[in-house]
């Protein structure tokens, strides 16, 4: 009998959200996904990111910033159940 393979599902609660430069994070499922698409979405090679021993993961209770526009603090956890449609996206920035 055949042995049935049952596909790894992943959701909302399996992303993460990594802080690889000094002015990025990037929510993702996996750092290797958060640098592949960060390198590709702007063009910059690894040796610009933070060494993988650097990259930490952003606790999702931190709060930052809104916005450049908006006043008050929102959590890490606030942006990836507001912006994540299943793909990485720049979850924290300090470049506005």
């Amino acid at each position: 009998m055949k042995k049935l393979e049952v596909a790894e599902e992943k959701g909302l609660q399996d992303v993460l959200v990594f802080q690889i430069s000094d002015d990025e994070s990037v929510a993702a499922y996996s750092l290797e996904e958060a640098k592949s698409w960060y390198m590709n979405e702007y063009g910059i090679s690894e040796d610009e990111l933070y060494s993988d021993d650097d990259i930490e993961i952003v606790p999702m209770d931190k709060k930052v910033r809104r916005g450049e526009d908006e006043e008050g603090l929102i959590s890490v956890q606030e942006i990836v159940n507001t912006y994540w449609e299943g793909t990485p996206f720049i979850a924290t920035t300090t470049l506005c």
